[in-house]
């Protein structure tokens, strides 16, 4: 059965300047009286995908704290590719009114005073590594650029060089965007561009005893400031950079093995599947 025509809005009305492919709200209403099997197509329903983040800039004062590479790459690495879950994001809109009475039975007439959008505050779930890196970084972050709990200034003026350390919000806190693209992985659905951040709060730092129970591993939630913008701006940057991740090719099921020889310890063991053929026919007898 052939597509209807205009299941696809095609930019048209309120679709305009979006950058993902909608259906056209005319089709695919199934609450009516009855069903219209036709216009199945357009009755498809959206199922949100995975954020992607991407660090655009790092807080300049890494700069003036040791190995500043290993601080920009850890960040980057932390916000990509290590967060177990990405949370806080939403730009809901909310439409506030004045009311004042309509006639006497108790009708009101609202007319619309201001309209508001919701914050976000980007939280980041991570499960701590080995030697608790993750919890470390965030705790230095805090002292060194932030302040610190006994001195009440951060530690990055006691390292001598105080250059440029002012203390602006893009010295202490990094812009990141966030965006969400469509089934096909080739258009931007929706972005928050989020600037000003920086942990409200370090990781848990705790320690329990008890002999009846085993080790547990460490989870927790680091929570950010910032400042976001939206809109179609913000999108098609966002397509800028999800265009730069060209899928073509990047197929997991075709990346070569991780390893591609045996041990040369393993090598050396006598027994085993491989020596057993050889084995079985070094010593096979002739007919």
């Amino acid at each position: 059965m052939a597509r209807l025509t205009g299941t696809i809005l095609n930019g048209k009305g309120y679709g305009v300047g979006r950058q993902n492919p909608m259906v056209d709200l005319d089709m695919g209403g199934q609450m009516g009286q009855q069903v219209e099997m036709a216009e199945y197509v357009s009755s498809a329903t959206y199922v949100r995908r995975n954020l992607i983040a991407r660090v655009i800039e790092a807080p300049k004062g890494f700069s003036k704290l040791p190995d500043e590479d290993k601080w920009r790459s850890a960040f980057k690495a932390l916000v990509e590719l290590h967060a177990k879950s990405i949370e806080g994001f939403n730009s809901q809109l909310t439409v506030e009114t004045q009311e004042t009475a309509f006639g006497g039975a108790g009708e009101m007439i609202e007319s619309p005073s201001n309209v508001t959008r919701a914050r976000s505050n980007p939280s980041f779930g991570f499960v701590e590594r080995y030697g608790r890196p993750i919890s470390t970084f965030f705790d230095m972050w805090i002292t060194e650029l932030i302040m610190d709990p006994v001195t009440k200034t951060p530690n990055v003026v006691t390292r001598g060089d105080v250059t440029d350390v002012d203390l602006l919000p893009d010295f202490i806190g990094a812009t990141v965007i966030f965006f969400e693209p469509d089934p096909t992985y080739t258009k931007v659905d929706k972005a928050w561009l989020c600037t000003n951040m920086f942990p409200k709060a370090g990781a848990p730092v705790e320690a329990r005893r008890d002999l009846t129970a085993g080790g547990e591993t460490v989870e927790f939630n680091i929570e950010f400031t910032a400042i976001s913008q939206v809109g179609a701006g913000v999108v098609l940057f966002a397509q800028k950079l999800l265009d730069e991740m060209n899928l073509t090719g990047a197929n997991p099921n075709l990346r070569p093995a991780f390893i591609d020889q045996i041990s040369e310890d393993i090598k050396k063991g006598e027994h085993g599947y491989a020596e057993q053929i050889a084995n079985a026919a070094r010593t096979a007898v002739t007919l």
